[in-house]
């Protein structure tokens, strides 16, 4: 990896953005050959991101990816080594943190146990001096926003954890920050709750049409929440584009490994096909040259069992309520079907077939 150049000083500067179309939505944040080092190690490599003004994009990844180091970098909890941040055409790159009109909701709350619900909300506002009158008015829309009306005289040990949440998102949104920061927020809830609050968050999300950037490790709740997913490896970004884009178009075999489930056959181009471990595979579409190294992604619900051109045994079923995960061992190749819950004749230890449209396969250039 190459070493980041020197900081490049530009405190005060206001950046000129390029002339939008009609169509074209306003850039909200923009982060500019942003790099981090701890000594020899490089935390963050050089990136560049837009974040478009009322879009919820979620940075995911695994531990060490880059995403939280980016998060802190955009807050101002770190000093760069190199790049920029620039918020609403103005570089913000060494501005204190109290100086980016950016509200931060984190995984423990951070609430203040002696306050009560209401003091908590209005606890910026009160800082700024604002009228008492007024810090009232907007604590009220505050807690109408998160569903909170009711609880604002209580204290936060009188809260459920989802309540206590909710407190946390309406005190950034009482004071209508450039930028909402969500750092892993859901990361202490149950799995029911984080699923209520998943939807809470799309709600008020698409209501105050706050710009929000939202961190997780959570592949399923970056899916669910997100308008566009910036995944994170190895300091770098893997892949930006919505959802639909990461599940259905990864760019590498990261992507299609870590967003979603997939069984990845790896092999070499051979003829037109695809030469592995369980057969020879089609490749849709134009195939590349013959001895390239690849992979064809295939999803669980592309695979169809009991016909094609590949056999297996089924080594594990797992019921999911309204499906049946079927798990093949196929030679050296692990295969991950899906079928109807009630399939009743898919038992562990019997011999099946499988395959799938060539066109329901996508496949990549191994690069590793």
């Amino acid at each position: 990896m190459r070493v980041p150049a020197d900081p490049i000083k530009t405190k005060g500067t206001s950046f000129a953005m390029p002339a939008a179309s009609n169509n074209a939505p306003e850039i909200k944040l923009q982060v500019q050959g942003l790099a981090k080092l701890y000594g020899q190690t490089i935390a963050l490599d050089h990136v560049d991101l837009d974040v478009r003004k009322g879009e919820l994009l979620t940075l995911l990844g695994p531990s060490g990816s880059g995403k939280t180091t980016l998060l802190q970098l955009i807050c101002g909890l770190q000093e760069p080594t190199s790049g920029t941040v620039i918020i609403d055409h103005k570089d913000q790159t060494h501005a204190p943190v109290n100086k980016r009109d950016i509200g931060v909701v984190f995984q423990n709350y951070a609430l203040f146990p002696h306050m009560t619900v209401a003091e908590n909300v209005g606890f910026a506002l009160k800082m700024r001096s604002l009228p008492k009158a007024e810090i009232n008015a907007k604590v009220a829309k505050a807690l109408e926003t998160v569903g909170l009306a009711h609880a604002s005289e209580r204290s936060p040990s009188q809260l459920s954890g989802g309540q206590q949440q909710r407190v946390a998102l309406a005190r950034c949104l009482v004071y209508d920050p450039a930028i909402i920061l969500m750092d892993e927020p859901l990361g202490a809830l149950d799995a029911k709750l984080r699923e209520v609050m998943q939807i809470e968050i799309k709600r008020i999300h698409r209501e105050t049409g706050a710009t929000i950037i939202f961190v997780t490790h959570d592949q399923q709740e970056a899916l669910a929440l997100s308008d566009r997913i910036c995944l994170m490896n190895n300091g770098k970004i893997a892949q930006l584009g919505t959802p639909r884009q990461m599940y259905d178009e990864p760019q590498n075999l990261f992507v299609a490994d870590f967003i979603g489930v997939s069984s990845i056959v790896r092999g070499m181009v051979k003829a037109g096909a695809l030469d592995t471990a369980i057969g020879t595979l089609p490749i849709a579409g134009e195939a590349p040259a013959d001895g390239t190294k690849g992979a064809l992604v295939i999803r669980p619900e592309a695979i169809r069992l009991g016909e094609g051109f590949c056999e297996g045994r089924v080594r594990e079923t797992v019921y999911g309520g309204s499906e049946l995960r079927v798990i093949i061992d196929a030679g050296k190749q692990e295969i991950i079907a899906r079928a109807p819950a009630q399939a009743g004749d898919i038992d562990v230890g019997s011999t099946v077939r499988f395959g799938w449209a060539p066109e329901a396969a996508r496949f990549l250039v191994d690069q590793g």
